[in-house]
């Protein structure tokens, strides 16, 4: 049987890991659904704000990365008649937009296809949490004129819509309205992490030891959390992981940690492999992130699925678990105060406890989780429509 053809497009890819949950989704689908379908990328040749290229790849060619073709495009290669190129040369049957937003990876190539330059198979578009009332502040000017360019020029039409969840069918259907008729929500696919015989150590340290594991943006709201930690009179131990993507807004971090007081201790990292991430987590309490606004989180999951517990805001997908491996709050610091003074006094065996009820809560959500079947319905029947309304055609 001849394997369907998906091209998918997205500003970054592997081995890059500093954009966060895009390139993990289209990773575990790669992983999962690589053997159903013939998996094409077409992506940049460095991760962001990188200003070298990865090793290792053949550039403006495609590769062999996992189960899927990769073909990382060169600076050079990113003008529009280049993606144009690339686009009417690359053999498929339906095409993958995995951003809203993106100048060159969507908004470009929907622009050729309305002008006719480009003839497109079937479409679909996951905005990856761009459409949350956060996300749509930054770069707020630009978006409202692409916006209005998206609806003036009826960029949507035969557009099916993937949201990772009701919360994002909600805030796609509040800005585009009754013009968007068909949004399907099919939840981010995620890896399932299998431990044999796994033991949760009991905590070997004094004080609470935190985890800050994400980019540096506002998005992230490391400052939030900088700013409750100045009230806090218990010893705390914070690590923050992750790229420095806004420069401005680290700066306003860097002031924030050094008026600190003395009993908060602060390690600044760079960005971790996949590879160090199981010790990382081993190595703290309380994973830690008042996001402004979250489409899935997959390095949520993964903490859960090391067994360390995870404490973030009510801007995401995820509900409180009874048994605290997973908790939930509203961005009020005086509540996150109070819950990071109550997590520092819990002693040893309570922390284990909560590793233990970190690890369940994974173990549940993969039992429950039927998003393999969905992304297979997802591409099979917009497949089949595509096909159906080509034969009625002829």
């Amino acid at each position: 049987m001849i394997k369907k053809k998906i091209l998918c497009l997205i500003d970054y890819y592997l081995p890059g890991n500093r954009s966060g949950g895009p390139v993990e989704s289209i990773s575990n689908l790669v992983e999962k659904l690589g053997d159903d379908f013939e998996i094409k990328i077409i992506c940049r040749d460095r991760d962001l704000k990188s200003k070298k290229r990865y090793s290792n790849i053949h550039v403006n060619s495609w590769n062999i990365v996992g189960k899927a073709k990769v073909f990382y495009l060169s600076q050079k290669n990113l003008s529009p008649i280049a993606i144009k190129t690339i686009l009417k040369k690359t053999n498929y049957d339906l095409i993958y937009f995995n951003s809203f937003f993106s100048y060159r990876f969507t908004i470009i190539p929907l622009l050729f296809n309305h002008f006719g330059f480009i003839n497109f198979k079937p479409c679909i578009i996951a905005p990856r949490g761009e459409f949350s009332p956060e996300a749509l502040k930054i770069n707020a000017i630009k978006k409202k004129y692409y916006l209005k360019l998206f609806m003036w020029l009826k960029l949507y039409k035969n557009l099916v819509w993937q949201a990772s969840s009701k919360k994002e069918k909600r805030n796609i259907k509040n800005k585009l309205g009754k013009t968007i008729k068909k949004i399907l929500v099919v939840p981010d696919l995620t890896r399932f992490i299998s431990f044999k015989n796994k033991i949760f150590k009991s905590k070997t340290h004094e004080h609470l030891k935190l985890l800050f594991l994400s980019r540096i943006s506002p998005m992230k709201n490391l400052e939030f959390l900088l700013q409750v930690l100045k009230d806090i009179n218990e010893s705390i131990e914070l690590s923050i992981y992750g790229p420095k993507e806004d420069l401005r807004y680290w700066k306003k971090c860097i002031d924030l940690i050094n008026d600190l007081p003395k009993n908060i201790i602060v390690n600044v990292y760079g960005v971790a492999s996949k590879q160090e991430l199981p010790k990382i987590f081993e190595r703290h309490d309380l994973f830690i992130l008042p996001t402004k606004g979250e489409n899935f989180g997959h390095v949520i999951i993964e903490s859960l699925s090391a067994g360390l517990p995870v404490l973030i805001s009510d801007k995401t997908p995820w509900l409180n678990n009874k048994k605290g491996g997973l908790e939930v709050l509203s961005l009020k610091e005086k509540i996150w105060r109070s819950k990071i003074l109550f997590w520092s006094k819990l002693n040893k065996d309570i922390i284990k406890s909560k590793r233990k009820a970190a690890f369940k809560f994974f173990i549940n959500f993969h039992k429950k989780n039927s998003s393999l079947i969905t992304y297979k319905n997802l591409f099979n029947s917009v497949l089949k429509t595509s096909n159906l309304a080509t034969k009625l055609e002829l």
